[in-house]
């Protein structure tokens, strides 16, 4: 027995035979396909690579007939496997065509066996691509055939006429193309030469493909019936729809050679039965880039399927048709480029202009025009003797000479010009600021420079706005005259100049006297348009090289440069104090204001900016405190002053954190009884380094750089709690006086405020009395009012201090509920020697009498003061002959033995 005899024995042997037949499969190199009931299972690689299929996934599924067709009179409703098998019950051999992925036939040679498996019909195929010797012989025999029945060489003539024939047809398309004939008319001429060139009764349609919403539209079909026309106007793609949707969706031919019967058709097949329409070939039309255009479809009356040769002469009439449909879908999309582009330039906000070499306008849009101010006419006739402008301007004022613009310069050195700023005077002499890109317009074959492309956007309003900027930063909004920023920029550069030319440079500082109390009285509208007069008075007082500049409030500074001495600026302070005592006319109501001036030169006060208005802020201090309404020039005390003043302001923030403020008591004596009644509490700053500091060194600035509120809010609380405590344990009817400033008085939550101290120290409300001064009362009696009452409903009662001193008038007198009055040391300190004090203090004392009023004289420092007052029916006084303020322990002791 042989080796292989005895391994087909074993029973290995059918383990290996099996994995040997499915080798053999998988390695055949003939195509081998098994269809179980007409459908295809199975494929082995060589059936694959026949139908040019990558993956199984692409053929499993299919039907016999989408792959296979037989050419020749055969029953057209027949299966394929039918045909296929139709010589033996068993086996045949037969030649027929397979159709392959990409849509090409090819001539295949099958042989097929049908079994039953699993009760199941089950057909293999084996399939052999008919070799070229095979194809010859094939031909060679069909050409002996026709010999035999007396037509020699028919077929080779008409195959030659058909050929000579599209060659001419393709011809006449391609002119079409040529000469841009309208596309519906190129498809419509396809359309009837295909039909000819078929010659088999096929109608031929065009569909156009719309990738964006995926339907296809009808591009040309002359010989189908007008209604089946109307619906193919709008066909979505897909699997349901026809050959011609199916046919885009697969990208690949499609055939139908009944369409009764093909899936494809489901949705319009009544249609297309209804039309006397059966069969249906679709082949794709598709660019050199395989994007996908739309179908040609041959339409026939009766079921059939097509030859190679009538699939060759479709398949050429779409590289004509994909060829035409192309051309007029890339000239629409050059179309839709230029016109978006036009849209683009017509729209935009910058202005495009083409200008050739002899200054003529090539083309410009409409922005340029309006930058530019010119007309249609202007730009065509725009050259070198008709310019559209007069002329141009560079950022630092120079005019660009003729040649030497941004165009000219382009087209001599082929260089672009970006972000050019330059000003062009246009003809009716406004000046346009653009911002300007040059660029050449350059011929590919030399280089040369032909015209140059300018884009220009107007930058005159952004120019403006930052002028105006850079105005506001520079200058104060309320008089226009220049701030502190620019004064400082001045300043140095006038101390630059000076140094360099051995001048002198002087700086004069200006403070209004008793503004605070009109802008606080009479409103923040009638202050605004008195310093805006006092500006324009002080503008007639300097010559146009000096400088006035507001610093804020009420404060101005003149800089005056180069003047032979200092008489120069006595004159000129001189003629601001002589100018500032006119009257200032505000709403109907005259309104007198004084002026401080301090001034300091260079260099010999100082010899930098900071320094030098350092000390004639001092000097302007020193105006003050000699009375206001003057001058002063600097000096070494003044420097020293400043200094102190400085000092005083820079640990005055930490004062009251730091609990340095002491609390100082007066007492004020009744002059019936000469007891001890009330007291006056004044503020005292215990500075470690500096000593005990007086209220009139540290109040007005305290007031200047906001700490009044805290402070007088401190003193109130102290002078409460401590009243208190004495009133329980000493003097039980004591009254304590606490001044408010006004812009304590302003406060809206004052009133409020004196509650919670009163209720949180126990004082009762009659027991306080708060002090306010005349200037006070010349506010807005609307304003006012309301604070009055709130205070006098708590049952505070409130004193006039200082009176018969700067704003005195009877009618605050009858407007506000006053309780006292308290006449003014400079009334004591004269009687009763001087007899106008004399008469004016008993007037004074009789009409606070007459109107209920209770009155208190301070600065009583001698015995004769006490019994003029005493006599006169003053009831209180206070001052040095009795006691001058005393720490609150000093003040105690002296409670203590004038206690009842």
């Amino acid at each position: 027995m042989s080796a292989i005899a005895k391994l087909n024995r074993s029973p290995e042997t059918s383990v290996n035979q099996r994995d040997w037949h499915a080798e053999l499969l998988q390695h055949n190199p003939d195509a081998i396909y098994v269809f179980v009931d007409n459908v295809l299972m199975y494929a082995n690689p060589a059936g694959l690579s026949l139908l040019k299929a990558t993956a199984s996934s692409q053929l499993l599924g299919q039907q016999a007939e989408n792959l296979f067709s037989i050419p020749g009179d055969i029953d057209p409703l027949s299966p394929v496997l039918d045909c296929l098998l139709a010589q033996q019950n068993t086996t045949a051999t037969q030649h027929c065509h397979c159709r392959q992925m990409d849509g090409e036939y090819r001539q295949v040679d099958v042989r097929g066996s049908r079994f039953i498996q699993d009760g199941r019909q089950t057909t293999q195929l084996t399939v052999r691509e008919l070799s070229a010797s095979a194809l010859a012989s094939d031909t060679a025999s069909a050409l002996s055939a026709s010999n035999a029945i007396g037509t020699p060489h028919y077929v080779t003539r008409q195959k030659s006429s058909r050929v000579h024939e599209a060659l001419h047809h393709e011809k006449e398309i391609l002119e079409m193309i040529a000469l841009d004939k309208p596309l519906a008319h190129i498809l419509e001429d396809v359309c009837d030469r295909m039909e000819r060139l078929l010659d088999n009764d096929g109608m031929c349609s065009i569909m156009l493909y719309d990738a964006h919403n995926q339907r296809l539209t009808l591009g040309a079909a002359p010989s189908l019936p007008v209604s089946f026309c109307t619906a193919l106007e709008s066909v979505p793609v897909g699997l349901e729809y026809g050959s011609s949707s199916a046919a885009i969706h697969f990208n690949r031919i499609i055939l139908v050679p009944d369409i009764a019967e093909s899936p494809l058709w489901v949705k319009d097949r009544t249609l297309a039965l209804q039309h006397g329409l059966h069969s249906c070939w679709s082949v794709p039309i598709t660019t050199a880039f395989n994007t996908v255009l739309g179908t040609v479809d041959v339409y026939h009356q009766t079921t059939r399927s097509p030859s190679e040769d009538e699939q060759a002469l479709i398949k050429d009439a779409t590289d004509l048709i994909a060829l035409a449909i192309d051309k007029k879908n890339m000239e629409q999309s050059l179309e839709e480029s230029e016109e978006r582009y036009r849209s683009v330039v017509t729209n935009l906000t910058e202005g495009i202009m083409v200008v050739a070499p002899g200054g003529q306008i090539l083309t410009c849009n409409p922005s340029a025009m309006r930058i530019l101010k010119i007309s249609d006419d202007d730009a065509k006739n725009a050259g070198r003797r008709h310019r559209y402008f007069k002329r141009i301007i560079n950022e630092d004022g120079s005019e660009q000479k003729m040649g030497d613009d941004p165009a000219s310069k382009v087209f001599r050195t082929n260089v672009p010009i970006l972000n050019l700023s330059v000003g062009l005077e246009l003809r009716d002499r406004s000046i346009a600021w653009l911002l300007v890109n040059v660029l050449p317009i350059s011929q590919v074959s030399n280089n040369a420079t032909t015209a140059v492309l300018i884009s220009f956007t107007d930058t005159t309003e952004v120019r403006e706005t930052q002028r105006q900027l850079q105005y506001i930063a520079a200058h104060d909004a309320l008089t226009g005259l220049p701030n502190r920023h620019q004064l400082n920029n001045r300043l140095q550069h006038a101390l630059f100049n000076a140094r360099h030319s051995e001048h002198k440079v002087a700086v004069l500082f200006l403070d209004l006297d008793r503004f605070k109390n009109v802008n606080d009285t009479a409103g923040h509208a009638a202050g605004d348009t008195l310093l805006k007069d006092v500006a324009t008075r002080l503008n007639s007082c300097i010559r146009t090289t000096d400088m006035l500049a507001r610093l804020g409030g009420d404060e101005f500074v003149i800089v005056a440069e180069a003047f032979d001495n200092a008489l120069h600026l006595k004159e000129l302070a001189e003629r601001v104090l002589a100018r500032m005592r006119e009257p200032f006319l505000i709403d109907n109501n005259e309104y007198h204001l004084g002026t401080s001036i301090g001034i300091s030169i260079f260099p010999h006060d100082a010899e930098d900016a900071p320094t030098l208005l350092r000390c004639a802020d001092s000097a302007m201090y020193h105006a003050k405190e000699s009375g206001r309404n003057n001058y002063q020039f600097f000096t070494t005390e003044l420097n020293v002053r400043a200094q102190h003043r400085y000092t005083l302001e820079k640990n005055l923030r930490r004062a009251l954190a730091e609990k340095e403020f002491l609390v100082y008591y007066q007492p004020k004596i009744s002059l019936n009884t000469s007891r001890i009644v009330g007291a006056e509490a004044l503020i005292r700053w215990q500075m470690p380094e500096m000593g005990l500091i007086p209220p009139n060194d540290f109040i007005p600035i305290s007031e200047e750089i906001g700490l009044i509120l805290p402070i007088g809010r401190w003193v109130l609380e102290q002078a409460c709690q401590q009243t208190k405590q004495w009133r329980d344990t000493l003097i039980p009817d004591l009254v304590i006086s606490v001044n408010i400033s006004p812009r304590q008085f302003q406060d809206p939550g004052l009133a409020r405020f004196i509650q919670q101290v009163l209720d949180e120290t126990g004082l009762p409300a009659h027991a306080l009395q708060l002090e306010i001064t005349e200037g006070l009362l010349m506010g807005e009696i609307d304003v006012l009012r309301p604070v009055f009452n709130a205070i006098k409903k708590l049952g505070v009662s409130i004193s006039l201090d200082d009176f018969g001193t700067g704003f005195s008038s009877l009618s605050y007198l009858q407007r506000f509920p006053i309780d006292n009055l308290k006449i003014d040391r400079s009334f004591i300190r004269d009687i009763p020697q001087n007899q106008d004090s004399v008469i004016l203090t008993r007037a004074i004392i009789a009409m606070a009498n007459a109107l209920g009023m209770s009155v208190t004289a301070e600065g009583v420092e001698k015995a004769d003061q006490m019994f003029f007052l005493t006599d006169s029916g003053c009831q209180e006084m206070q001052g040095y002959y009795f006691s001058k303020p005393l720490p609150k322990d000093e003040f105690e002791k002296l409670l203590q033995t004038h206690a009842i």
